[in-house]
Parts: structure tokens; C-alpha cells; sequence
């Protein structure tokens, strides 16, 4: 499939300074020279322990963080190079859902006039007037309807709603401008176990109609395997495996992406009593990342090499990426 998004050397830092004399002591390297594809209508999710760049990475590709080094290029189009009007333009066909959603909602302004304004930033209503005032209230039920809501949450206030409620009234007003690109920052992180459930099987719903692209930032791969064509696993800011959804997590590359499955809560069987290799300690701090493989200090098959030189990310697998000296060892786990 051609690709609709095109992350190439994307990079992003944030410097850290003393807190009296405001000197630079030194960077955070968030996301470090990533390479992402997205094809059109395909589920894409970003997986990885949190400070992994995860959501620097989604915010970077919808421009609410600017990167460093490296380009965006969204239709063949390169993002970074447009000005404000062009960008403001090019934005209705690519959004974002936030993870917290009472965060995502102005307040004070009630439901139908959230939901109205990106049809009015985008100039989406063909009418003015009182006619076009009909065609929005019109336009706004149907958009309710779409994610499960009744029309009458239009003239409702934020906080009069559940977590679940406010997350489906959000994918609505990012689905407002008919987006060919979908970011999803772990929509679902903050919900019930329930309620996750729900508004996962929405989005795949809604991704399967319209056809649009949609990269889900999240933790649980429970979820993901639900919903994802491809996984990228991201340690660190950096890419360390890349495949189809079944080949990662039914043979996992590399020891990172084992340790996470490993890491998924299971109902043991009666007699079962294998022991999963799940990662040991935590993350290392990005300001200070190791020397060589960055996952070596927690890897249980790391090696002399593993401590002096750093993996190039190569291809492994079933149509896949791995960034390992001694990938697929503990795929058998």
C-alpha cells in the first residue's frame, strides 16, 4: 500500500536547565531519528513503557510539537515546510484525540457549539444564516449519533457527563472535518476496563466505514491486538521492532517487545507453569541513556557486544523490523 504518512529522522529534544542560573545542563532525547509509515485506512499503534516518546511522536506528526531534525510529509506534502495558513488548511485532514478528555473540552462552552467549531474553522457549512444554522444543529446530532450519543447532548455542558461519554463526544469533534488521518494519544488509558472496550470497538467501527488511518498511541496490547494492522515498538525514543500485529506478538523480535508481552496480565491454567521473561528494574533516564544497545542493562540475553554497539534497525521477520544483535531468542518463551 502507498503510504498516506511519512516520518522520516523524525527527532525531538528537550533541554534541561539549572534551576537558579538557567544554564543548560544538558538534553531529553525523546524521539530519536524515527522512520513511520502509514498507509491509508491502515490501524497503526505505537507501543511502550511511558517516556518512550509515544506522545511526542503523535503531537510531532500532527505539528503541536516541532521537531528537531527529520520530515513529515502527509500526502506527499512536507509539513514542516508550510505556513500557518497552509497548515491551518492541511489540518482538516489529519486530528488528534487527546488522552484525557474533560481536558479536551472548553468548559464553559456546551456541547453543540464544541462540536459546530471545526466546521466553522474549516468553513464545512454551506449555508449562513438561519439555514445554516439548521444545517449545523444537523450536522451536530448526526455527528452524536455516529459515536452512540443522543442529540439532545448538545446542549449539555461537559461535566455533566461520564469519562466514557466526554472520550466518544471527542472522537466526534475530531471526525467533524472528515480527517483521511486519525492520531489516537491513549484515548482509552483513563477509562474503565469496560468502557476501554467500547471505545476501542467505536474507533475500529468508525475506521472501517470512513477508511481513515489511524494510529493509536497506547500501553495495553490486549487492546492493540484487537484493533492493529501493524505494531511499532518505540524504548527510549527510538524504534526496536516493526512488524504486523500477529508476527509481533506471536513472535516477538526482540527481548523488549517479549518482556511486554510477558508483562500482560493471563489467567494461569491449571499445571501451566512457565516463567515469562518480564523486563527487570526501570527505563534508564533518557538524559543519560546507556552506552551500546539502550536495553541492554535490562535484557536477559544481553552480551559484550550488546554494551558497546548501539543495533541498527534491520529487517526481521515476517515483513518486519528489529533493532537486536540476537533477535527472535526469546520468541519461544
Amino acid at each position: 500500500m502507498s503510504a498516506l504518512l511519512e516520518v522520516r529522522g523524525l527527532t525531538r529534544e528537550f533541554p534541561i536547565f539549572s534551576p537558579f542560573l538557567r544554564r543548560k545542563l544538558g538534553a531529553v532525547r525523546a524521539v530519536d531519528g524515527v522512520d513511520l509509515d502509514v498507509a491509508a485506512g491502515e490501524t497503526v499503534a505505537l507501543v511502550g513503557e511511558s517516556g518512550s516518546g509515544k506522545s511526542t511522536l503523535g503531537r510531532m506528526i500532527v505539528r503541536l510539537s516541532e521537531p528537531d531534525a527529520g520530515e513529515i510529509r502527509f500526502r506527499g506534502q512536507d509539513l514542516l515546510t508550510l505556513a500557518p495558513r497552509e497548515l491551518r488548511r492541511a489540518r482538516r485532514h489529519f486530528q488528534i484525540v487527546f488522552q484525557d478528555p474533560y481536558g479536551s473540552l472548553n468548559p464553559r462552552l456546551r456541547i453543540g457549539p464544541a462540536l459546530l467549531e471545526p466546521l466553522l474553522i474549516h468553513g464545512l457549512l454551506g449555508s449562513r444564516g438561519a439555514e445554516g444554522r439548521r444545517e449545523g444543529k444537523s450536522r451536530v446530532a448526526a455527528m452524536l449519533a455516529e459515536v452512540g450519543m443522543p442529540a439532545e447532548a448538545a446542549e449539555r455542558f461537559p461535566h455533566e457527563f461520564s469519562g466514557g461519554q466526554r472520550q466518544r463526544i471527542c472522537i466526534a469533534r475530531s471526525l467533524a472535518s472528515k480527517p483521511d488521518l486519525l492520531v489516537a494519544d491513549e484515548p482509552v488509558s483513563a477509562l474503565d476496563l469496560s468502557v476501554r472496550a467500547q471505545i476501542v470497538n467505536l474507533l475500529a467501527d468508525l475506521q472501517r466505514e470512513r477508511g481513515i488511518a489511524l494510529l493509536f498511541v497506547a500501553h495495553d496490547l490486549a487492546l492493540v491486538e484487537q484493533i492493529a494492522d501493524r505494531i511499532v515498538v518505540l524504548y527510549l525514543g527510538r524504534i526496536v521492532e516493526e512488524g504486523p500485529t500477529s508476527s509481533v506478538l506471536g513472535r516477538p523480535q526482540h527481548p523488549y517487545t517479549a518482556g511486554l508481552i510477558a508483562a500482560v496480565p493471563r489467567v494461569r491454567m491449571s499445571g501451566d507453569r512457565r516463567r515469562r521473561s518480564v523486563p527487570a528494574g526501570e527505563p534508564p533516564s533518557p538524559a543519560n541513556p546507556p552506552s551500546g544497545c539502550p536495553f541492554h542493562p535490562r535484557c536477559p540475553i544481553a552480551r559484550e557486544l550488546c554494551r558497546t554497539e548501539r543495533p541498527e534497525l534491520r529487517p526481521a521477520g515476517a515483513a518486519g523490523r528489529v533493532a537486536c544483535h540476537f533477535p527472535g531468542e526469546l520468541a519461544g518463551d
